[in-house]
């Protein structure tokens, strides 16, 4: 049985498997992690680090992003 993984935040199915129970969209270019019923959602900075997601911070970033393209 195959397991269909969709984003927490964009509900999409581009989904890249990066390590154990760890995930990337590369939709909204998020990394998530499933650890039994819990899901962490963690932004991907420049140097490769990762910050546990913040909304806010996020919807700021969505709206420069969408400025630059």
């Amino acid at each position: 049985m195959r397991l269909l993984i969709v984003c927490p935040l964009c509900q999409k199915g581009s989904i890249g498997k990066v390590g154990n129970n760890q995930y990337y969209c590369w939709e909204c270019y998020v990394e998530f992690s499933i650890k039994e019923d819990k899901v962490i959602i963690y932004e991907v900075c420049d140097d490769g680090t990762l910050l546990v997601y913040d909304k806010e911070h996020n919807e700021l970033l969505t709206t420069i992003g969408n400025l630059k393209r």
